[in-house]
């Protein structure tokens, strides 16, 4: 298969976006990369995670239990670079690099039109998107999940346009197993998708019913030990924590409108606030806030997964995007795949909708490269509006140079902006402070980490940054418990609350805590602060 060299130059692009300050941007690893990075290390020193698990399928991190995929992948990467956060972050910016590929394939795929521009400029969209970017940049299961799902259905598409082979439906079979593997919302889309196809595709599968069933045996062989593992009740923690259709506080507040439009006698109140009904309002209140033109073009200087003052897509997008959806369900292509891509976008959000903190720009992230797809047909249909090649030229210029304005505004955003604005966020201090205490513990007969606000997990920043030696760890008794405010002991080294007026009274100890949990006028051997200048922890001694 030959690469262009219009993908080439995307791919480039999409790289040097990707691959540039990888190290310190974001400013330093987050609370998910730590537990990935030191597990993966685990697993590579030991053939066992934190908590003495040999080779688990679910990763309970931080008692919160998640596929586990993305942590081998990491382990080569930890194997030849070390136990670091470039080790964590790169599996994802590879597989982001995969995904930007198999997005321009699978357009042309879906495109059958010779030298179409559209599968390049839904690849350029992709490989210049915030939303790409910033989340391709962290070392997160998120990115395996996507690159499993668009490889996935570029084989899928691949083997309907070229049903004589068989392989294609295999292999796309066992990427759709693995995905089960990778990231939790794929659980909920992967199945959705393939029931979907199974549907559309009735005729032309039962036509090569061989291929179709090997393909069901292969992927279902390769996805019953994450299914099993994914019913059974400390795997369903995750689901418990995060759900949103239970949430007793709207229960409440509906039960309250509900009793008010009763006393009033208000029939229509009476519907619309039946209790029955609260679940299907937050659900359709959360599926629907990811297709807010506000958060999804826009953004505010502190929001989750984002960049400040942007939003998950450029402005000029909502004018290619509303232009090329209706051009997109109008244009030749076949009425079954078009079907199929729909039904791919809308059920993307699905588990952002049945989970707490909506719109979530992690849990919708299969809504990539969907909107790119949409963005490509508009552009290529207002570029088809001027027919003079002149007008065509200016009007391309313009619309390159309104491109190059958003990236290099972004670029701002995300490379200078962001590290400084939201090194809280990444708990950047602490990521400091640990460096500072491991030089120093020889001094100390106890070191006390609190375990709370920027200290949050302190124990496995910790591990990360100070490489301890798993098997040591091990013979501690590793982590018994990762709960969220679960404390730790390591040695002398203990992570708890910071009680002050008990614990000043213990000879020679070193105490790392927050600036709130001890008095203004303290004298301390180390403060560390954000990248604006705010100091976070203090460190004292005994």
């Amino acid at each position: 298969m030959r690469i262009s060299v219009s993908l080439l130059c995307i791919v480039i692009l999409a790289a040097l976006l990707r691959f540039y300050a990888l190290s310190h941007v974001p400013p330093s690893p987050s609370l998910d990369e730590v537990s990935i990075g030191y597990n993966a290390y685990s697993i590579l020193r030991t053939g066992a995670d934190e908590y003495g698990t040999k080779f688990p399928i679910l990763l309970r991190a931080y008692d919160d239990f998640r596929p586990a995929l993305y942590v081998y992948l990491v382990i080569p990467a930890i194997f030849l670079l070390g136990l670091g956060v470039t080790a964590v972050r790169l599996p994802s910016v590879i597989l982001s690099l995969g995904t930007v590929i198999a997005t321009y394939y699978l357009v042309k795929e879906l495109v059958k039109e010779k030298n179409s521009p559209i599968p390049a400029l839904t690849a350029f969209f992709l490989a210049i998107s915030p939303w790409h970017i910033y989340l391709s940049r962290l070392g997160h299961e998120v990115n395996l999940g996507l690159a499993t799902v668009v490889f996935g259905m570029w084989l899928l598409i691949r083997f309907l346009n070229n049903r004589d082979k068989a392989y294609l439906l295999v292999a796309s079979s066992v990427l759709f197993a693995l995905s089960l593997y990778s990231y939790q919302s794929q659980k909920v889309v992967v199945p959705m998708l393939l029931v979907s196809a199974g549907i559309l595709f009735s005729k032309e599968l039962l036509s090569h019913w061989k291929a179709a069933l090997g393909a069901i045996i292969v992927g279902a062989v390769l996805s019953i030990p994450v299914v099993l593992a994914s019913v059974g009740p400390q795997a369903l923690v995750r689901f418990r924590a995060t759900s949103a259709l239970s949430d007793p506080t709207a229960a409440e507040a509906n039960n309250k409108l509900f009793v008010q439009a009763k006393m009033r006698g208000d029939i229509i109140g009476q519907i619309l606030y039946y209790p029955a009904t609260v679940p299907f309002r937050i659900f359709s209140d959360n599926y629907f806030s990811h297709f807010r033109p506000g958060w999804l073009f826009f953004g505010g200087m502190f929001e989750r997964h984002k960049v400040p003052g942007m939003g998950l897509l450029y402005w000029w997008e909502m004018i290619t995007i509303s232009l090329g959806i209706w051009i997109f369900a109008k244009s030749n292509i076949q009425k079954k795949l078009k079907l199929l891509v729909f039904i791919w976008f809308f059920v993307s959000p699905i588990p952002a909708a049945i989970t707490t903190q909506a719109p979530h720009a992690m849990r919708s992230y299969t809504m990539l490269p969907m909107w790119q797809i949409f963005s490509a047909f508009g552009i290529g249909t207002i570029l088809s509006w001027f027919r003079l090649k002149y007008l065509r030229a200016s009007a391309t210029i313009l619309l390159g140079l309104v491109m190059t304005i958003g990236v290099l505004i972004f670029t701002k955003q995300y490379f200078i902006v962001f590290p400084s604005l939201q090194s809280d966020s990444f708990q950047y201090p602490l990521a400091q402070a640990i460096p500072y205490v491991a030089t120093h513990e020889g001094s100390y007969s106890e070191i006390i980490f609190s375990n709370k606000d920027a200290l949050y997990q302190s124990y496995m920043f910790f591990l990360f940054f100070t490489k301890y030696d798993p098997v040591h760890y091990h013979e501690f008794g590793g982590t018994v418990s990762g709960g969220y405010e679960e404390t730790h002991t390591i040695g002398k080294f203990q992570f708890r609350p910071i009680v002050w007026e008990k614990d000043k009274l213990i000879p020679n100890a070193l105490i790392i805590g927050n600036s709130a949990e001890f008095p203004e006028d303290i004298s301390t051997v180390g403060e560390f602060s954000t990248l604006d200048g705010v100091v976070k922890i203090k460190i004292i001694q005994t």
